[in-house]
């Protein structure tokens, strides 16, 4: 190992910011072109995986080269489904779903021939028998009703029906409109999110012909949506139409092989979709992965002649659910997945059908983005950390390592059904190993100069010299303590920048953040910094105070009072007043001398510091009347002494959780503690 230099530490650390700027810019924009790569790792995750058993329970009636040879091209006749639904009920089958669209009569030239002859013998007086023997003629040559009463004697039948579906999500929750088709979901969670998680909508949609609509127990969607690459990994498993919302033929299908009534399936917008007792997780438009078993042939495949000539054991299909559709070349539609090109989409309905059944998915949840950003993050700085210190081949190794193991943790955990994308994590470990690399071969020196000219801008040139020898000279470091920050900001600062003098504005700045910096100290607090037109300060530290605040609380109504009165002097003086708001909280916070090796000053950090900045723009939500707005636990630890009032729970930029708030509106009687002596000074 090679002693890192400061100033090669030092543009590490900047080449690692810029690669998680860059690196999230490039996140936020999500091109194409990395989209693709990070699912062709998904789809190399179920290749690296392999094909799996399938869940027993499903099988495929196929309609394939065989079928076709022996029953003629398709479509078949519909009395020819209706035997072969027929055999499948006398087999036992717990379901039969058709994966084909029904949405036109049969037009057989039967049916057509003895229509004519009933026209014909109208009006004909005709012997009871003749009548009878003409209408048992009409009857089998009707293959619709053929069909109908087959699907409606078999009692657990699916039919598909079709959407046409909006390439935009609605922007408002669709109202409800016309009678639901069959198999409308009725039972929801979180209903008034629906315009937040919109499931995949139609404008058009479609159902069988009258007969088989009413014979069928129910129906299931059969609309696919490809990623933007042509590959199905997803299944829409709720389409809305008119403000209603319709399982997908796989969902539903289980559901009446369950035997479970239609409101044990339900919808939780955004969440989940529940079937009993399963909880299937969806993304924020209903979708959910599919989890393929394998390639085409997967799962068990019948031949529909097979069936048809009593071929097929009824052991293989009793208690099975069947999903019927089209195998053949040029009579299905092809759908490429992970695992092949082309995929019969009937397979596709047996894959959602099995995941279910097993309570098998593949979830990418919420957090999972908070996951690769923080990855995105993590690694230049690791990266930033170890490789300065490493001879370039190492830190090439380094590189290649770290990559490795986010790879195969990935590929681990996906595994286990949860997906963890690592296009963005790689991309961030590419660019900061060949920008810190390039750098140190060819502006390590240069950088040094660079470093030196910056540092006499801060110290003399004899200390500069003394921390370019011994770097470690410079030390600094902070403690957690139990703090109180503030936050002031002026209202409408922008605007009153650009219809004023700079002169004025910096004449105005300078007054009011006297005033309001003398009202800080007067409570024993710390001014940490002006942030432009705001102010940041701390109270109980570097001085410990166990009422820091309630002193904060006290600071913030008196500079309210000095604001209200400088607004009065300057209405006088014929200029513009301001108003101004503050936000306070209380809790754990990193003190002490912060920054980087470079330059650093005594301030707070962390989660508590963020929160107080957040409180102090909600001012201009809630509309407060003296515009000061404190934490939940500002408020306990200063309700002895304070007025406050409830404004409810927010969920403030960054924070996952709610958070209590109130208004400030004033103090109650001195406290003993309000005049005590200063109690110690405490060490950073």
């Amino acid at each position: 190992m090679e002693k890192a230099s400061r100033t090669t530490r030092l543009a590490s650390w900047l080449i690692a910011l810029g690669v998680v700027i860059a690196t999230g810019a490039t996140y936020l924009v999500a091109p194409a072109l990395l989209n693709g790569a990070d699912l062709a790792i998904y789809d190399n995750h179920l290749r690296l995986r392999g094909a799996r058993k399938p869940n027993p329970q499903v099988v495929i009636v196929a309609i394939d080269e065989a079928s076709l040879k022996t029953l003629g091209r398709w479509p078949w006749p519909r009395n020819v489904l209706a035997d072969l639904l027929r055999r499948l009920q006398q087999a036992g089958t717990a379901a039969v779903a058709f994966d084909i669209i029904f949405s036109e009569p049969e037009r057989s030239g039967e049916l057509q021939a003895a229509s004519r002859l009933v026209e014909r013998l109208q009006g004909m007086s005709l012997p009871p028998a003749a009548r009878r023997e003409i209408g048992a003629i009409v009857q089998q040559a009707d293959h619709d009703q053929q069909f109908a009463a087959a699907i409606h004697d078999h009692g657990r039948v699916i039919l598909a029906n079709q959407f046409i579906l909006s390439p935009i999500p609605p922007t408002t929750p669709p109202p409800r409109s016309g009678q639901p088709f069959k198999s409308a979901i009725m039972r929801f969670k979180n209903y008034d999110d629906r315009g937040t998680y919109p499931p995949i909508n139609a404008d058009i949609g479609s159902t069988p012909i009258p007969p088989l609509l009413a014979a069928t127990n129910s129906l299931g969607h059969v609309n696919m949506v490809a990623d933007f690459d042509g590959t199905t990994r997803w299944e829409a498993l709720v389409v809305e139409y008119h403000g209603y919302y319709y399982p997908s033929l796989a969902l539903e299908t289980v559901r009446v092989a369950k035997g479970l009534e239609p409101t044990a399936l339900g919808l939780d917008f955004g969440n989940a979709v529940d079937l009993d007792t399963v909880s299937i997780p969806v993304d924020a438009r209903g979708r959910v992965l599919i989890d393929y078993a394998g390639p085409g042939q997967t799962f068990p495949h019948y031949s529909a002649a097979d069936v048809l000539k009593g071929q097929v054991g009824a052991a293989q299909l009793r208690d099975r659910i069947v999903f019927i559709g089209a195998t053949a070349q040029g009579t299905f539609d092809l759908r490429a997945t992970p695992f092949s090109p082309e995929l019969p989409g009937v397979e596709k309905h047996a894959n959602v059908a099995a995941n279910i059944l097993d309570g098998r998915f593949i979830i990418r949840p919420a957090w999972v983005e908070l996951v690769e950003i923080g990855s995105i993050l993590v690694f230049p700085v690791l990266l930033a950390l170890v490789l300065p210190r490493l001879r370039p081949m190492t830190s090439l190794g380094a590189a290649f390592v770290a990559a490795s193991v986010m790879f195969a943790t990935a590929h681990l955990v996906f595994r286990q059904g949860l997906w963890i994308p690592v296009v963005y994590p790689t991309l961030a470990i590419g660019l900061t190993f060949v920008g810190i690399t390039v750098f140190r071969f060819f502006a390590e020196e240069r950088q040094r100069l660079w470093t030196k000219r910056a540092f006499q801008h801060y110290v003399s040139p004899e200390v500069v010299d003394s921390l370019m020898q011994n770097p470690g000279a410079l030390q600094f470091g902070g403690s957690v303590r139990d703090l109180t920050v503030l936050f002031s900001d002026i209202r409408g600062f922008t605007s009153y920048s650009e219809k004023h003098e700079p002169q004025q504005v910096v004449s105005m700045l300078r007054e009011h953040h006297t005033e309001l910096t003398r009202c800080v100290m007067e409570q024993r607090g710390t001014l940490d910094k002006y942030i432009g037109d705001a102010v940041m300060a701390i109270f109980g530290a570097p001085v410990a105070l166990s009422d820091h605040a309630e002193r904060a609380c006290r600071a913030a109504l008196v500079m309210v009072e000095e604001t209200e009165r400088l607004q009065v002097k300057w209405i006088a003086q014929g200029e513009d007043p301001i108003t101004i708001g503050i936000g306070i909280n209380t809790g754990p916070m990193v003190v002490g001398n912060l920054g980087s090796d470079q330059l650093f000053s005594y301030t707070v950090v962390g989660d508590n510091v963020n929160l107080g900045a957040r409180l102090e723009s909600l001012n201009k939500e809630y509309k407060t009347a003296k515009g000061i707005i404190i934490s939940e636990s500002t408020y306990l630890a200063a309700r002895h002494a304070i007025e406050a009032r409830p404004l409810g729970e927010v969920l403030v930029k960054g924070k996952t959780q709610p958070v209590l708030i109130y208004e400030l509106l004033g103090t109650k009687e001195p406290t003993a503690a309000a005049t005590a002596p200063v109690e110690a000074l405490a060490t950073a």
